[in-house]
């Protein structure tokens, strides 16, 4: 009996074997004849997308596991996040109040509206997607695939956009959504890239949209130049800005670095202040920590310091501790002046961050200018 079942096995497995290597062989020939057809204007059989949808679907189900959604309830991200999907996705999908591009509706698969996305997938789904981009869909993955706070605030406006209009998508997005125009046009750039910049980065009047998008009035004009010409050859890893400084000639980044130099912003410091947290932040950036070898701040950071190093005064404390983490998470680690910041990124403490985002928070901006004990500081 025993000897009957392993001829049954065998003979089972035999056939399975041959049955596998029939259809490989069926499948290498079909390929090989050209007889499937591959043009955009022809469907593929249901069968085919049945298949492909299954293994999209469970891929992203799959792979999407485990990852943290943050909070995402903060409007000033969602804006951040319209902002970009303005910018970088409108082109391919559209948005409410505007129509698909002809040519782009012909790819196949086209490219779906997006106001629908947050109805069939998860946010941790949708932050998977963006970040990773799926195969033969056209759909790319992220510029960088290091910041996932840049994906997150895509999400947050994903999630929002099922029950936006024209108007509300419109509003959100800083009257980017206006009219029908889904192409990335930076105009003759005088002015059409500046109102770009300020949908983000704020101006005079008004305080960036959100604190990952720095305040530029006033910063050094030699420092923005580089920020931009690192944005552009990728060396400073930003999904958003990388889209905008690489549709730029160098020309118009350097334009654009003198007039945010030359601008100027009446914003006040955000928030209510922590006395204590200042204080402690003032007493590192003028003296550093000398038992850990951390250098004074204001000694590349201060008045009269080289070009080539940041102002933080008036930088929102969100802005700061993000930066200091990405040199520590080697995240910056190609750009210029990384060698210099990591070793000292590395030595600060989480509250030694946040009281230094503080301190540099709490003084305003104002050009010409040495730093100063914010007032109420002890």
């Amino acid at each position: 009996m025993r000897r009957f079942d392993r001829r049954w096995w065998r003979a089972v497995a035999l056939g399975a074997a041959l049955a596998i290597a029939g259809a490989g062989i069926f499948g290498g020939l079909f390929a090989l004849s050209g007889l499937y057809n591959v043009a955009a204007s022809r469907e593929h059989f249901a069968i085919t997308n049945a298949i492909i949808r299954l293994t999209l679907t469970r891929s992203v189900e799959t792979r999407s596991m485990g990852v943290e959604v943050p909070d995402l309830s903060d409007e000033r991200l969602a804006a951040l996040g319209a902002r970009h999907f303005a910018v970088g996705c409108v082109p391919c999908h559209a948005s409410p109040g505007s129509k698909q591009n002809p040519i782009v509706a012909e790819m196949y698969p086209a490219p779906p509206p997006l106001t629908e996305a947050a109805e069939k997938w998860d946010s941790e789904e949708l932050f998977w997607i963006v970040k990773h981009g799926l195969k033969f869909t056209g759909m790319p993955s992220w510029p960088a695939l290091e910041r996932d706070d840049e994906i997150w605030a895509l999400v947050a406006f994903l999630e929002r956009l099922p029950a936006s209009d024209a108007e509300d998508y419109a509003a959100l997005a800083g009257g980017q959504g206006e009219g029908d125009d889904t192409s990335l046009d930076f105009g003759d750039g005088e002015g059409m890239t500046e109102a770009l910049c300020e949908s983000c980065h704020g101006n005079a009047d008004a305080r960036p949209v959100h604190p990952l998008a720095p305040a530029l009035a006033g910063q050094k004009q030699a420092y923005l130049l580089r920020a931009l010409e690192e944005y552009a050859d990728g060396k400073r890893p930003s999904g958003m800005m990388q889209t905008i400084a690489t549709a730029l000639a160098h020309d118009e980044l350097a334009r654009l670095a003198g007039h945010y130099a030359q601008a100027t912003s009446s914003a006040a410091p955000v928030g209510n202040p922590d006395v204590l947290a200042i204080a402690r932040g003032e007493q590192i950036a003028r003296n550093g920590v000398r038992e850990d070898d951390v250098p004074a701040c204001l000694a590349c950071h201060g008045e009269g310091t080289s070009a080539q190093f940041p102002r933080l005064d008036g930088l929102a404390p969100e802005y700061i501790s993000t930066q200091l983490s990405l040199f520590r998470d080697g995240v910056r680690q190609r750009s210029t002046y990384s060698a210099i910041m990591k070793p000292i990124a590395d030595r600060l403490t989480e509250r030694q961050i946040s009281d230094l985002a503080a301190y540099f928070s709490s003084l305003p901006r104002q050009p010409g200018t040495a730093f100063l004990r914010p007032e109420g500081a002890r």
